[in-house]
């Protein structure tokens, strides 16, 4: 990153120059933003409703994938 401050008269001019993310490390924190997100929905919904609950809605979720595919 270059910061360039120029003051000239009374006026104070900023120019900054950046080189953009590699695209790799771009990948891994949107990745980390993902998780993060997923996460605190995951915390909102077991606040909300209770761990049995969400592990009941589950177990249900996959009896039916099961046995739907056998139809």
């Amino acid at each position: 990153m270059k910061i360039t401050i120029d003051r000239s008269g009374d006026g104070v001019h900023t120019t900054i120059e950046r080189e953009p993310m590699p695209p790799e490390r771009f990948e891994v924190v949107c990745k980390l933003v993902g998780l993060a997100i997923g996460g605190a929905v995951l915390l909102g919904a077991v606040h909300m409703v209770g761990i049995w609950a969400i592990a009941w809605a589950v177990g249900a979720l996959v009896a039916t994938g099961l046995y739907s595919n056998h139809g």
